[in-house]
């Protein structure tokens, strides 16, 4: 700084700039630094309150090319124009606030999650109203069907992955599905795949299981299959399945293990 004048080095530090944005703002003619005999920019005292006005309106969230088309006096809108563009970006705000919200709340889980991993129990959950679309269907998808894949897929993390173990007659098998809970679809505005299948609401037993990564999938169906029978055992008249969710993957010694969440969903209370 030197009477009152700022280098680039001065202004792009105090505003938290990159030199190339302050190069930018003066390419767009917000801001009017001098040149010195060595050709180094300086810049005012009007150019740093400039700046000012400029930060103030990006700390509401406005692009440079929203301000730009807002609040300069080449953007010629009118009071109920402004205001309508800040009723707009205070809705995407909202939008934004809910969405980090869920997933803040979908960490709480997985934390919660990953210490039962470390002291596996066995817990009654509430299952709602759950629709899953199964891998056995994405072959006959065409790309009709990829705008509502797409939207599944976009609003992780209130879709999952999971494996179904279901029982037939030829014995057990495991179909994986990308699955979400019918009132979080309704609530985010989500369409429903047509090929989507209801599985209605129950309760059911929730255990984690650990996993050798060399012995799956053998060793998750065994133990899934155990968990059930240990349901069956307590009085509980249980689905025809078994659904399994993926925690984690890691090393531990040398071996590669897996953590997976097992459900048991039963009629009874």
């Amino acid at each position: 700084m030197k009477n009152g004048w700022f280098t680039i080095k001065e202004v792009s530090d105090l505003f938290d700039n990159t030199r190339g944005a302050i190069r930018f703002y003066e390419e767009k003619g917000l801001i009017h630094p001098r040149r010195d005999e060595h050709d180094f920019r300086w810049y005012s005292i009007d150019d740093i309150f400039q700046l000012f006005y400029l930060k103030r309106y990006a700390s509401m969230s406005f692009s440079l090319d929203e301000t730009l088309t807002t609040f300069v006096k080449e953007a010629e809108l009118t009071l109920p124009e402004i205001q309508t563009r800040i009723n707009k970006r205070e809705q995407e705000l909202n939008a934004q606030i809910e969405r980090l919200m869920r997933q803040r709340e979908e960490l709480r889980k997985y934390r919660r999650v990953l210490q039962e991993c470390e002291s596996p129990c066995t817990r009654i959950e509430v299952c709602p109203d759950y629709y899953v679309l199964t891998a056995d269907t994405f072959a006959d998808m065409t790309a009709a069907d990829l705008p509502a894949l797409k939207a599944l897929i976009a609003a992780m993390p209130l879709t999952s992955v999971h494996a179904d173990l279901i029982e037939g007659p030829s014995g057990w098998r495991s179909v994986t599905s990308l699955g979400i809970i019918e009132a979080n679809a309704r609530a985010a505005g989500i369409p429903l795949h047509p090929k989507m299948r209801k599985l209605p609401g129950s309760l059911a037993a929730v255990r984690c299981v650990r996993c050798e990564w060399d012995a799956m999938p053998g060793q998750l169906i065994e133990k899934a299959l155990a968990f059930r029978d240990e349901v069956i055992a307590s009085g509980k008249t249980v689905h025809s399945f078994v659904s399994t969710s993926l925690i984690l993957v890691h090393t531990q010694e040398g071996k590669t293990i897996e953590y997976h969440k097992c459900y048991v969903p039963f009629r009874d209370c």
